[in-house]
């Protein structure tokens, strides 16, 4: 740390108002006492160095333990993907520990989006100090708060990680990104916080560097996370979804299941039971697994709508605990409802096309109005 005595000022009269020096105030009535009034400045100076470099010893100390810390947190996080095992935090099957830690790994949405705005926020403030130095605001306590927060989310992320339900290729690579992203972070604050105390001109030169490397991991994190919750943005661009319906207007007979029940199903129910997060470990994404069911109930029995649980759970009223969708995302319709019970009722054909199977007007006009968008 070079500049560690930088921007400390004491005035001589603060510190002889503070310690009292009676010595100096008795020296200033005497007569002549001009011998007295130097040794009195001279005590006051003694004072002043001390105070500075007391003040001095514990800048220095408390920077070092920032930035010990700082490394210490980067390197504890680098390594927590080599602690624990999948469903470690699962709440059917863990113990006391273990329920704790999944609790905690709710709070992962509640942190993850205050680093993000925050580090967009500095970097607009940083760019914005560049064409206007006079007003150029100090992002080191911003910088901080995002990191802190960062730190939480990739913490309590792992700790829902843990519970099993995300298992895919997506999920690794949003796993990954949001640590590296979080490392970075810690690094941009710690080196931002050193400028404070150095004017070492290789701080100064990467510190905008890691400060837009962890803007662009972030929007890498980011979109990651957004596609194992969401689904991928871009399949919601306006050119595919008109594609896909002209797509589905030139099919003359389509397959029932590949063609007509699966776009259903994709569309309401792979999201939170598929490849990239399998709830209650029933995954929807094909027949197949659908026959497996999950761990309590049976998704598909053919010809059975009644012993179908993902019949009966669409069935239920909206709130309803057991409801499927969940009230929170988009709702089967009435006429895809319609076409899943007659799917189901035919015995849940996988690659019969419509004139293969018996269907009925009012099934026709259904899948019809699926078809052309209801």
């Amino acid at each position: 740390m070079e500049k560690d005595s930088q921007d400390i000022r004491v005035k001589k009269e603060d510190v002889l108002e503070a310690l009292e020096v009676d010595e100096v105030q008795d020296s200033s009535d005497l007569k002549g006492g001009e011998e007295e009034e130097k040794q009195a400045d001279s005590k006051v100076d003694d004072v002043l160095m001390k105070s500075t470099a007391l003040v001095v010893v514990k800048t220095k100390r408390g920077s070092k333990f920032i930035l010990r810390s700082g490394l210490a947190i980067a390197v504890l996080l680098a390594v927590m993907p080599l602690i624990g095992e999948l469903g470690s935090t699962n709440p059917k099957t863990t113990g006391t520990f273990g329920l704790w830690l999944n609790f905690l790994g709710g709070f992962h949405p509640v942190f993850l989006h205050l680093p993000i705005g925050a580090l967009a926020l500095v970097i607009l403030m940083e760019v914005f100090g560049i064409f206007s130095k006079k007003n150029r605001v100090n992002m080191t306590l911003a910088l901080a708060f995002c990191a802190g927060c960062s730190v939480l989310a990739t913490i309590f992320g792992y700790f829902l990680y843990l519970g099993g339900e995300y298992q895919s290729d997506l999920m690794e690579e949003h796993k990954r990104d949001g640590i590296i992203f979080t490392i970075l972070l810690i690094l941009t604050f710690l080196l931002r916080y050193w400028m404070q105390y150095s004017d070492k001109k290789w701080i100064k030169c990467s510190y905008p560097v890691m400060l837009f490397l962890s803007g662009g991991m972030m929007m890498s994190a980011g979109h990651h996370g957004g596609q194992v919750t969401h689904g991928d943005p871009l399949d919601a661009l306006p050119s595919k979804i008109q594609a896909a319906r002209d797509e589905k207007a030139t099919i003359s007979d389509p397959v029932v299941y590949a063609e007509i029940v699966h776009p259903i199903i994709e569309e309401k129910c792979v999201s939170c039971h598929g490849p990239d997060k399998n709830k209650g470990e029933l995954r929807m994404d094909s027949i197949a697994h659908m026959l497996s069911g999950g761990d309590a109930e049976e998704c598909l029995v053919k010809g059975d709508v009644k012993a179908s649980y993902m019949i009966t759970s669409m069935e239920l009223p909206v709130g309803d605990e057991y409801r499927m969708p969940p009230e929170d995302k988009p709702q089967i319709t009435p006429n895809e409802l319609k076409v899943l019970k007659w799917w189901v009722e035919i015995g849940a054909p996988e690659t019969e096309k419509l004139s293969e199977v018996e269907a009925s007007d009012e099934i026709k006009a259904a899948i019809q109005a699926i078809t052309v968008g209801e």
